[in-house]
């Protein structure tokens, strides 16, 4: 594996961003005259409580008067990776992550374009093939959600010609049972058979 590689990617391990912000200190100091002014600098002459002049502290959000400096950062996300990026393996896995996970690890500038040249350089056709499956990955979830939409739409039909034909054969069962007596021997054994089918095939359907 290349020298330059590791080089970078151990740079983008050892990196941190740390920003300091300085506060200000205030000073609330009085003139000759009894009137009260503030100043970002030491009151002229006595500084003593007697004379007026106080120190604030700093200007920032809290008043406790502590003039310590305070150290804000703000730590990026981490963005989820690309789907194609499940098909990525060895080193190109580890590039993708590398560069993907650099802000949040204080990366850039010349080193994060290095990394990224590198990367496009030695896994582009390897990301194409990944894009690629992926691709083809959705068109087969795509084909088999359309067949199971195709197929439940044949069932519902089946079922619903089912009822239809049940619905009809009760009714023709419920007119012969009515004019039983009108019936000759074969058209009470067609009754029968209508019958047997009838309970065969629709009593147990609900």
């Amino acid at each position: 594996m290349p020298v330059r590689f590791w080089l970078l990617v151990l740079l983008a391990s050892m990196a941190l961003s740390v920003s300091h912000h300085a506060a200000a200190a205030t000073y609330r100091c009085s003139s000759g005259t009894g009137q009260v002014y503030y100043s970002d600098r030491p009151c002229a002459g006595s500084s003593d409580a007697a004379n007026g002049s106080t120190k604030l502290g700093t200007v920032g959000p809290t008043d406790t008067g502590d003039t310590r400096s305070r150290s804000y950062s703000y730590t990026p996300s981490v963005p989820k990776p690309p789907e194609h990026a499940k098909y990525l393996s060895g080193q190109c896995a580890q590039m993708e992550e590398a560069i993907r996970t650099a802000p949040v690890r204080g990366i850039q500038g010349e080193t994060l374009r290095s990394l990224y040249e590198d990367y496009r350089t030695r896994c582009e056709y390897q990301v194409r093939e990944a894009q690629e499956k992926l691709y083809a990955d959705r068109r087969e979830q795509d084909r088999a959600r359309t067949e199971q939409r195709q197929a439940a739409a044949a069932q519902l039909a089946d079922n619903q010609r089912l009822d239809n034909q049940c619905a009809n054969m009760r009714a023709v069962i419920a007119d012969k049972r009515a004019n039983m007596a009108s019936l000759n021997d074969r058209q009470r054994e067609l009754l029968q058979t209508m019958q047997d089918n009838y309970n065969r095939s629709c009593l147990n359907r609900h």
